[in-house]
């Protein structure tokens, strides 16, 4: 069963193409990076990083840290689709960061996202037991521009006094799609930026 929930939930996930990100406050429209031919705007300290070079800046933080682990399993995750993809680390703080990955069409039924949508949480709920941390759900919803298809997910993972934010984006479109995978310390999902991209 649980096998076929994972099968199911890749092969909607293959369905995403990355385009322009912009939030309507001016701290986010400071830091443009081109990605598969499209445009995308974080806050202006983050940037584009190797593989190499965030796993190195990971190395920084206290071993204590369960998020360190986690995101090396979210790279893991990343790197399990066999797409291309890249990273964005806030230079602030190596916690912050942004997996920004390709994926072919795949067409998104209102239906069909909310499947989606309750798939991808089971699978994060499993995630986080395994990872002995503590899950708590805070949005999760299908959206549609004329352009584009949009399922989000957005969670909290806590771990003693030690908390993350994440917010997963599937965006589909004619000409293709994106997926994201927003992880940060401050509560930040992007999500003006993802209507952006969506309508684009």
């Amino acid at each position: 069963m649980k096998k076929i929930l994972l099968l199911s939930i890749t092969v909607l996930l293959i369905g995403c193409n990355q385009g322009p990100n912009k939030s309507k406050s001016s701290k986010y429209s400071k830091n443009s990076i081109t990605f598969q031919e499209n445009t995308l705007t974080l806050t202006s300290s983050y940037s584009k990083t190797s593989r190499e070079e965030f796993v190195k800046k990971l190395d920084t933080i206290d071993e204590t840290s369960k998020f360190k682990k986690i995101a090396l399993e979210e790279l893991k995750k990343i790197e399990d689709k066999k797409v291309d993809y890249e990273i964005f680390v806030d230079e602030n703080n190596v916690e912050n960061y942004v997996f920004i990955y390709v994926c072919d069409f795949y067409l998104l039924s209102e239906h069909r996202a909310a499947k989606v949508v309750s798939a991808l949480n089971r699978e994060l709920k499993d995630e986080s037991n395994r990872q002995e941390v503590r899950y708590k759900r805070i949005h999760g919803r299908f959206f549609f521009t004329p352009e584009s298809k949009v399922v989000k997910l957005k969670y909290l993972k806590s771990y003693k006094k030690q908390r993350k934010f994440q917010t997963e984006y599937i965006v589909a479109s004619q000409n293709g799609g994106v997926g994201l995978l927003i992880s940060n310390l401050n509560d930040i999902d992007f999500e003006n930026s993802i209507k952006r991209l969506a309508s684009k």
